[in-house]
């Protein structure tokens, strides 16, 4: 995941910065891996580094010499209409102006004395965020590849105690071990471990079986005998909450 950081205060800049790395590394395992944050001290030298898809996630303080968070948002709207933007600000005067942007939220100067809106702000950024995640992985002959978590349908290990991931379109058997796998998976309320070393993905299950969870490729997931109860209460939760 790439971040980068606006702000023509250096102080301010660094402690944004710290802000976000601890909260990722704290409590968003998957969005931590890979992470890189960038930190701009002016909006030209934003514009120097800036190009289409570099970055998921781009925080602008509003208020800098020049040009402005505003403004340096419509330079890059005009050239990327996917990327997240959240604004950085003290004033609520140009709150109308950010929608316009399509800004997803606003973080609150300084953000480490506005917790609580800074967590409520990060938290629905990082449900968009997280579509996109990709599990990086090593398979046969040191190949590394990134699958992103949405083609996963389920994680199991086969006959020769390896740990193998089914998705879509292949399977593949990877050089992770199965608890690293899990620690990282588990992290995003898509998937579930609803048997002994087998993980679902439930934007993949199709209907719920008594001992099963069919998917929609027509696979049988068991559901163990233990964990019975907590995967269906678990699974209905998802279904019924998934677009929250």
């Amino acid at each position: 995941m790439k971040i980068a950081v606006v702000d023509d205060s250096a102080k301010d800049l660094s402690s944004e910065i710290d802000c976000l790395t601890n909260y990722i590394s704290k409590n968003k395992l998957g969005l931590s891996l890979n992470l890189k944050i960038n930190g701009f001290q002016s909006a030209a030298d934003f514009i120097k580094s800036f190009e289409p898809g570099k970055f998921d996630l781009i925080a602008l303080d509003i208020i800098m010499n020049e040009i402005n968070g505003i403004q340096l948002a419509k330079m890059i709207r005009a050239k990327d209409r996917d990327c997240h933007i959240i604004f950085i600000t003290n004033s609520t005067e140009f709150l109308i102006e950010g929608y316009s942007v399509f800004a997803v939220g606003y973080f609150i100067k300084p953000i480490s004395e506005h917790e609580e809106e800074f967590k409520k702000t990060f938290e629905f950024v990082c449900s968009k965020l997280e579509k996109n995640l990709e599990l990086p992985v090593t398979v046969i002959r040191n190949v590394k590849l990134g699958v992103p978590y949405k083609d996963i349908c389920f994680v199991d290990i086969n006959e020769k105690h390896k740990v193998r991931i089914t998705t879509i379109d292949r399977e593949l058997i990877i050089t992770m071990n199965y608890a690293q796998c899990q620690e990282i998976l588990m992290n995003d309320r898509r998937f579930l471990e609803c048997h002994y070393r087998i993980i679902v993905n439930m934007d993949h299950i199709q209907s719920m079986k008594e001992e099963d969870f069919i998917l929609k490729n027509g696979v049988k997931i068991p559901i163990s005998q233990r964990k019975r109860r907590e995967s269906k209460i678990t699974y209905l939760n998802y279904i019924l909450h998934k677009n929250d």
